[in-house]
């Protein structure tokens, strides 16, 4: 059991981290990532120098744990997915990224840089990877074939959600995640 300074301690480092991430996020928006500096974002924030380098290395290391400062959840950990029927479901990615519209365009949209959207791509391939391995061998050409097809679905996956999320969302979460089941289909039929 936590001791109440242990707690009190947590509670702070939770909002300094929420506030440095915040910042960084109305920074983006305004900026780009490329010309946000880390002295903009502890400006923005309030904090000293020292107490970022506390939790971060730099503004890169802030950015990919942002959505976990600010309890969301970018990606659910898995899909709805049925391996039996080989069904996925995307709603809950297209939801949460409608529920945190700010932080997603803010991570992928045009002035988030290619970081984020590199780290969502993969994060994507890799789900992929692990919902279709069922149906691939284990052998060295079928597991290449597996990554070369979770790779591309990733990409062109993230390439829509992207192109969806600058349009300001004119489709809902269901018809996104239905064309994307499409996408799916075609490409590992």
């Amino acid at each position: 059991m936590k001791s109440v300074k242990e707690k009190v301690v947590d509670r702070r480092i939770k909002k300094t981290k929420k506030s440095l991430t915040e910042a960084l996020i109305s920074l983006i928006l305004e900026q780009g990532y490329e010309k946000v500096t880390v002295q903009n974002i502890i400006d923005r924030a309030n904090v000293g120098r020292s107490t970022f380098y506390i939790h971060y290395e730099g503004k890169e290391q802030l950015l990919l744990d942002g959505h976990n400062n600010l309890n969301v959840k970018m990606f659910s950990d898995d899909f709805d997915d049925d391996q039996l029927n080989n069904d996925i479901s995307f709603v809950n990615l297209f939801e949460h990224i409608l529920e945190n519209e700010r932080l997603a365009k803010a991570m992928l949209g045009k002035q988030g840089g290619n970081m984020m959207t590199v780290f969502f791509r993969n994060s994507i391939a890799l789900k992929i990877k692990k919902h279709f391995k069922f149906r691939f061998g284990s052998s060295k050409i079928e597991q290449k074939l597996l990554t070369y097809l979770s790779d591309a679905t990733g990409a062109a996956i993230v390439s829509l959600l992207v192109s969806w999320l600058e349009d300001d969302m004119p489709f809902t979460a269901n018809e996104m995640s239905i064309k994307c089941k499409m996408l799916v289909t075609a490409i590992f039929a």
